[in-house]
């Protein structure tokens, strides 16, 4: 079994100095920033040398696209396991999105299969989940999109004996997951191992080959690649802090942080914040897309998934602006009674897509069927939640449907755009983060039928249901060919969860600071019991994806984008450092207290409080200040 690692120079988000930005494009002058090894990519190679070590005949071949100094990162993956390589550079290319990236890097992985594989077929595209740089996770599904090839998402761990088989983070639980066709594409999120540079090997590298291609050389259409094959455009960039109430108060004295935030709780609601869309008018224009808005339904269990709610409140929001209706696709083998509930949440039409291949999730069946029904009807916006299952599938549907997709936004709008010869009226502006979380960009599609994006859970809140509303149910039966089975799933562990997180009114999350189960144990519980007698409401212990995987705790009780979003009234973060990932799954708690020993710590821009100092000194003082507190 070959593979090919997809790898990416990427910017160091620790440091980026202020006129890194190019404020005016809307890009980062990458010249000015050092450059690294995207991390999750780092994994990528572990994987891929447990599956050719058994097979002395394998290849492994490295691949990346970008200017010519990212041959460095080839050389760093040769150097900790031997491969061929090939850059993918030339000056067209530059400025890309997701969709002109991907179609470039299929052309590449067409060509490896012919030369460098002797037109072998049996390989796995192996690759980092995202990149730091753009967080998306889009470019691999549109990748497996182009290619049509079936995709395992959010791989933890690989084994070859007796079959090849990735553990993962499905929809709905962890799964074992076998592919039984190639070639796949598989995206990492997490390994426990890591390949190291050898001085010889190091050495050796430097002068191993590496080919180097251009647009011409893999066949490219000069239209479809850099910003000429484009689906999305920055239309502004702009740092976290001007688009966040909160400024994070240090405080030194533990019992005085106790103190604070309990007179700022009893003020504190609870919930979810609200983003207020601003008063949008047409006045008379003609807006450049026409047609209905509209969100995938997901569900869970026996019903649906609360952020499929959620965007229908705020979707009917926006879509009220234009004067259009809002519909709701629900894919599933029977729909039952489910249309109902999201007509009562605000849906006018509800497409109940139904076919015994989209009884599980599986993305080929699942965008084989929404993919026709969007082409069909060619609403102007769609939006998915930024769920494992929506982060897997979107990219493939906005990747079919030749439209723009942008990732885990958390602000949505209905403006105008006007610039460069450009006059959009009524379009969709989709604000999100970037960079580790470390920039705002507002971004808007362009040239497409339809305007896409997912957007995180817990963003907005679910309106109130309303059994008077009246919609129309209309059923489909889609014509699904081989979709489905070229991989086999099998559930390890339900995500279904044996405790609530989601609820909770106060929440003391651990994350990699603390260093091992019995501190996490013996830190955390013993503050949410003194928070919770202290502010009256009961308090649970949460943990970061990192303290998941170090194996302080059960994945019920993560907060992050592959875990739970919660919206408590307290959230308190202890040894978190704030990457993006964890961020999104609690950025709408009411109340913020970080405990870090390392000043510069991302968590502590989202903090109303912060206190910097060692988790053994600090902890065990705050569980003492709630006792004398009361």
């Amino acid at each position: 079994m070959h593979c090919i690692v997809l790898v990416k120079q990427v910017p160091d988000v620790s440091n980026i100095p202020e006129d890194a930005w190019d404020r005016e494009k809307g890009t980062l002058r990458r010249a000015l920033l050092e450059s690294v090894l995207n991390p999750l990519d780092l994994h990528a190679l572990t994987f891929a040398r447990r599956i050719t070590a058994a097979d002395p005949d394998a290849k492994t071949v490295y691949l990346t696209m970008g200017p010519p100094q990212a041959r460095e990162v080839l050389v760093e993956c040769i150097s900790r396991a031997a491969g061929d390589a090939v850059l993918l550079t030339d000056r067209a290319m530059g400025g890309a999105d997701t969709v002109a990236t991907a179609y470039s890097l299929a052309l590449a992985i067409r060509r490896i299969e012919r030369e460098l594989f002797d037109g072998s077929r049996d390989y796995l595209i192996v690759t980092g989940m995202q990149s730091v740089d753009g967080d998306t996770a889009q470019v691999p599904p549109q990748i497996a999109e182009d290619l049509d090839i079936d995709q395992v998402a959010y791989a933890q761990d690989v084994h070859t004996d007796p079959v090849l088989t990735f553990r993962r983070i499905g929809a709905q639980g962890t799964e074992d997951v076998v592919p039984l066709r190639f070639p796949a594409l598989v995206t990492v999120t997490a390994c426990t191992d890591t390949l190291y540079r050898g001085f010889h090997s190091a050495r050796a590298a430097r002068s191993a080959t590496i080919h180097t291609w251009s647009a011409a050389d893999v066949g490219a259409a000069s239209e479809k690649v850099g910003i000429k094959g484009s689906r999305t455009t920055v239309y502004r960039i702009f740092s976290p802090s001007e688009d966040r109430a909160k400024t994070c108060e240090m405080v030194a004295d533990p019992a005085d942080l106790v103190r604070k935030v309990q007179a700022k709780y009893r003020l504190a609601t609870g919930g979810p914040a609200v983003h207020e869309e601003g008063a949008y008018a047409l006045d008379g224009r003609t807006p450049t897309h026409r047609g209905g808005f509209w969100i995938l339904a997901e569900r869970e269990g026996d019903g649906i998934k609360s952020v499929s709610l959620e965007l229908l409140g705020k979707t009917r929001a926006l879509a009220a602006f234009l004067g259009e209706p809002v519909a709701a696709v629900l894919p599933g083998a029977d729909a039952g009674d489910l249309p109902a509930e999201l007509i009562a949440h605000g849906a006018d039409t509800v497409y109940a897509i139904e076919h015994p291949l989209l009884a599980e999730f599986s993305p080929i069946p699942f965008k084989q069927a929404i993919a026709a029904l969007v082409r069909e009807h060619a609403p102007q916006v769609m939006l998915f939640g930024a769920t494992p299952m929506g982060r897997e599938l979107a990219p493939r549907i906005a990747y079919a449907c030749d439209s723009g997709l942008t990732a885990d936004c958390t602000k949505l709008e209905i403006g105008d755009y006007a610039k460069g010869g450009q006059d959009l009226v009524g379009i969709l502006k989709q604000t999100r983060p970037a960079l580790g979380g470390n920039i705002m960009a507002t971004i808007m599609t362009k040239d497409s039928p339809t305007q896409m994006a997912t957007v995180r859970p817990g963003v907005f809140k679910i309106p109130p249901r309303d059994d008077t509303r009246s919609g129309d149910v209309i059923r489909i039966t889609p014509d699904l060919d081989h979709a489905g089975d070229g991989i086999k799933v099998t559930t390890v562990e339900s995500f279904v969860s044996k405790v609530s997180i989601r609820d909770a009114k106060i929440l003391v999350s651990g994350g990699h600071g603390i260093h091992s189960k019995s501190d996490f144990n013996r830190l955390l519980q013993p503050l949410a019991d003194g928070l919770a007698t202290l502010l009256g409401d009961p308090a649970k212990v949460s943990a970061s994806r990192h303290a998941v995987e170090d194996g302080y705790t059960s994945h019920d009780y993560q907060v992050g984008q592959t875990g739970q979003t919660v919206a408590p009234k307290l959230y308190v973060a202890i040894g978190i450092s704030g990457a993006v990932q964890h961020v999104s799954g609690m950025q709408m708690s009411d109340t913020v207290v970080a405990i870090n020993k390392d000043p510069r710590a991302r968590i502590f821009n989202y903090a109303d409080f912060g206190i910097v100092g060692d988790l053994e000194t600090v902890v065990p003082q705050l569980i003492r200040a709630t006792g004398e507190a009361n």
